[in-house]
């Protein structure tokens, strides 16, 4: 789309790839089914862990400048720490890989963490004040009325279709003055707006990340506040992440730029993993357009 800058590149990389995949069936089938999210996750592990973070962080950085440090992982959690006081209880959904819960646990020891994720909590010798659950986070019966003080999710709600029902859970389960506090994936407008090409590169960037398809900024404002939260603030960081999109798609590249390489090599490996890598290929490309956002939302339970 002629108002977005560098929307060429993201057509270029699309015309590219279609030269050796049909990247239309990538973008078919199965969509977020809880088992898809789980496999997703269990495929793309020993990646996460050994081209992106062995702390296991599992999201991008956010970088001060042009360059990307292993620091930058650190952000969400520090800015989630300032809303921890003595004494609460603080919900992480989708702990992943438990990076940060571990890191926050540890740092606030006389606060108690609760996690739930679809994966199982695998950190052998945990802080004793995090408890964990693996399950849909979108209900949580166990967690009474009115029980948390902070809820964090760190890019994972894009991938239920239901976010609707997490806001009206999350709402439930806070207290009155609670944060809630999300790091996800938009787009500035809505998937209709934009031409076809891009179109299709929205949707290999969605099911590369086992997502549903990422809505606008303003439809994800609606579904967090829909529950009965209060917007507190909308904080774009996409600029920021794009040092860390830069470092996966150069590692992407050296498959793409190597059609022979890339067909034989996606036509052995978990359709999963393949989408990952389609996901590094276009993620640089598609976040400079200005297009897509990588927003920071702070609601509050009145």
């Amino acid at each position: 789309m002629e108002k977005y800058d560098n929307v060429q590149q993201v057509h270029d990389k699309i015309d590219e790839m279609s030269k050796f995949l049909d990247l239309k069936k990538y973008v078919r089938g199965e969509k977020n089914s809880l088992k898809q999210i789980r496999s997703y996750y269990i495929v793309n592990g020993w990646a996460y862990k050994h081209f992106h973070s062995q702390e296991g962080f599992v999201h991008f950085g956010i970088s001060k400048g042009d360059t990307y440090s292993p620091e930058d992982l650190y952000y969400m959690a520090e800015t989630v720490s300032k809303y921890i006081k003595k004494g609460d209880t603080v919900m992480e959904l989708g702990f992943g890989q438990a990076a940060n819960i571990m890191y926050l646990a540890k740092k606030h020891p006389d606060v108690n963490f609760v996690g739930v994720d679809l994966s199982p909590f695998k950190e052998k010798n945990p802080p004793k004040n995090i408890k964990t659950y693996r399950q849909d986070y979108s209900s949580i019966p166990q967690m009474p009325d009115n029980s948390v003080d902070v809820i964090y999710a760190i890019e994972t709600i894009v991938h239920n279709t239901d976010k609707e029902k997490i806001s009206k859970e999350a709402t439930r389960i806070l207290k009155p003055g609670g944060v809630m506090i999300i790091y996800d994936f938009a787009l500035r407008e809505d998937f209709a707006n934009f031409d076809p090409k891009t179109q299709l590169g929205i949707e290999l960037l969605s099911k590369g990340g086992a997502a549903a398809i990422i809505e606008s900024v303003d439809a994800l404002n609606a579904h967090y506040t829909s529950g009965g939260l209060e917007l507190v603030s909308v904080t774009d960081f996409g600029p920021n992440i794009l040092p860390d999109l830069k470092r996966m798609e150069q590692k992407a590249a050296k498959i793409m730029k190597r059609p022979k390489l890339a067909k034989f090599m996606f036509a052995v490996l978990p359709t999963q993993f393949v989408l990952n890598i389609i996901l590094g290929y276009l993620g640089y490309d598609a976040y400079k357009t200005g297009a897509a956002m990588y927003p920071e939302w702070i609601l509050k339970k009145p």
